[in-house]
């Protein structure tokens, strides 16, 4: 059974519609392993390693080994060589903080080979702690006006453009009709466009657009960077006037982005991106399946949209690994919203009529080079992007 062939299967089925129902949360692991007994021993392991990092003969007995270690619930071969095992843990050993949720899902066990992080399950009260996105899908099409179908995204880049000629970008953008635009991930606050500048006259560019055109597009400003900085940037961005943020979970934490999406002083929307995040998703034996990554600790962080790198472009993904992140956009977590599945790097209008096939129209299509490269005229090139969109959606 493939990692893939695993969000298929009556184990994870079983894991959706009735763990989450137990007092206790769950972790699936794939674990390379040549024997069930050989993978029951590593369950086991993980089990004790996940809680309580001590020789379990310290605990045997005791009040600690019947409820602060993890218990196995299932393990079932998935094909030659591997198992899923699933463990379930107390939460209140975790209680309401997120660093410890991750710690006790993937901790130190992120840290031996052959086991990777499949999915998770929550039960009810704990997402108590877990508001999730605050806008979601339906919060997003009102903000951006698109009420139904494919919405179109872009990025103003490339590094090294002063704010006055990303401005433009934006300018042109908006005209032709661009729903959303974003900072690519590079800018941050660099001397040759400063972060506050570069968010004011893109800020203005959105304005004088909307004089001209009479509809709204959203400018969403590249916060991440060191430490509290990422909180004190975000603050900044929405004071100068962006429409919402983008942070990379990967450097920043997942933890910050959580406390900035919860906090009700700030009400924005949030874009995560998924650079640095390679090495926790591609290895089929270790780290965190996109899925996971992607769908449900970004959600459960509070993202109203997850940028990820689409089959078709210049990254590896599969389809069906695509159509995973997509589904752990919109999965079964409490009452969460679901959030915007993003698919990008190196898109380009071809591809948009299977895109649509895969993804559904629930989606957001982000090109970023491909648009500067149609043509000498971003505004022209913006709106035929829109069309061949809208042509592939049957809208037209």
């Amino acid at each position: 059974m493939s990692n893939t062939s695993f969000f298929e299967s009556e184990l994870f089925s079983e894991l959706t519609e009735d763990l989450h129902q137990s007092s206790r949360f769950t972790a699936t692991y794939r674990i390379a392993a040549p024997t069930y007994e050989e993978a029951k021993k590593i369950a086991f392991a993980i089990a004790v390693e996940q809680t309580i990092e001590c020789p379990y003969e310290l605990v045997d007995g005791t009040p600690i080994a019947d409820t602060i270690v993890g218990e196995i619930e299932d393990l079932k071969k998935a094909e030659a060589g591997a198992y899923y095992a699933t463990i379930s843990y107390e939460p209140e050993a975790v209680g309401d903080e997120m660093a410890e949720l991750l710690n006790m899902l993937f901790g130190n066990t992120s840290l031996q080979p052959g086991v990777r992080l499949m999915s998770f399950e929550l039960p009810e009260t704990m997402y108590n702690n877990y508001p999730g996105p605050r806008f979601g899908r339906s919060g997003l099409r009102e903000l951006c006006g698109v009420p139904r179908g494919p919405i179109f995204m872009s990025a103003i880049k490339p590094l090294g453009r002063s704010p006055k000629e990303l401005a433009q970008m934006v300018y042109d953008l908006a005209l032709g009709g661009c729903p959303i635009i974003k900072d690519d991930h590079s800018l941050m606050d660099q001397h040759y466009a400063p972060f506050k500048e570069r968010v004011l006259q893109c800020v203005m560019a959105l304005a004088d657009a909307k004089e001209k055109t009479g509809r709204k597009s959203m400018y969403i400003a590249n916060c991440t960077t060191d430490g509290l900085g990422f909180l004190e940037r975000a603050y900044q961005a929405k004071e100068i006037g962006a429409d919402g943020i983008m942070a990379a979970p990967a450097i920043t934490g997942f933890t910050m982005i959580r406390d900035l999406a919860r906090d009700p002083d700030f009400g924005l929307p949030i874009f995560l991106h998924p650079c640095f995040s390679g090495p926790q998703v591609l290895s089929q034996d270790a780290g965190i399946s996109p899925f996971c990554y992607y769908g449900q600790l970004s959600r459960l962080a509070g993202a109203d949209a997850v940028i990820f790198t689409s089959f078709g472009g210049r990254f590896s993904f599969s389809q069906d690994t695509c159509q995973k992140i997509a589904e752990g956009t919109e999965s079964k977590m409490a009452d969460l919203r679901a959030s915007f599945p993003v698919p990008s790097g190196g898109m380009r209008w071809q591809l948009f009529k299977e895109m649509v096939r895969v993804y559904g129209p629930d989606t957001i299509f982000l090109v970023g080079g491909a648009l500067q490269t149609e043509g000498p005229d971003l505004t022209a090139n913006t709106k035929f992007f829109l069309e061949k969109l809208a042509e592939a959606a049957g809208e037209k």
